[in-house]
């Protein structure tokens, strides 16, 4: 990480060291968590106000950042990742981590302030779990701040609907039976509930 940083350089240069189809999955995810945040606010889901809430949306396309620092033969593998490879794979929040820590220091630059702290919970927490099996930090319930729970449901609906480099895209319908599955142990429930009436 700190080799590649290096000095001073802007957030562009980061997400060019990105597969296209890593970039186009953070863009769909930050706008499914924009449109899903605002219904969210609409029907009351969120209680308690919530401020930063219009700038999930664009914090969330950061979530994936960390990926920057995966080697690309295993971002693009069609086959089934090597246990190593997975645990390489599950690194990323961590680097994303380490991203902040620059940014913060003036290292690396271009996500304005106001979305740091948002990008930042996004990028290292939204693999966390429900039920506090997920990684990095193995966080639970309401230890996982809502921007990351969120966007775990964002991000695995988009990963499910869209083509990847190892499959073919699910139906929504399958998508949406899966986030079922899931909720109460990898998502929120309640955020799952809600999702799935919006669509």
């Amino acid at each position: 990480m700190e080799k590649t940083l290096g000095v001073t350089r802007p957030i562009a240069e980061i997400l060019k060291l990105l597969p296209t189809e890593e970039t186009h999955h953070m863009l769909r995810v930050g706008i499914l968590v924009e449109h899903f945040t605002q219904e969210l606010l609409a029907h009351g889901v969120i209680k308690d106000p919530c401020k930063n809430c219009k700038y999930f949306g664009a914090a969330a396309f950061y979530h994936d950042i960390g990926k920057a620092w995966i080697p690309h033969e295993i971002l693009t593998k069609p086959d089934k990742l090597t246990e190593t490879e997975t645990l390489i794979m599950r690194n990323h929040p961590v680097f994303a981590q380490k991203l902040f820590v620059q940014l913060n220091r003036g290292i690396i630059v271009g996500i304005p302030e106001h979305l740091i702290q948002l990008a930042r919970d996004a990028a290292m927490y939204h693999h966390e779990w429900w039920d506090g099996n997920g990684y990095p930090y193995g966080m639970k319930q309401d230890e996982i701040p809502l921007i990351a729970s969120i966007t775990s449901i964002c991000d695995a609906y988009d990963a499910m609907t869209s083509n990847r480099v190892y499959r073919n895209r699910h139906s929504r319908d399958h998508a949406h039976k899966e986030l079922l599955k899931h909720a109460g142990t990898q998502f929120n429930p309640h955020l799952v509930q809600a999702f799935l009436a919006k669509k």
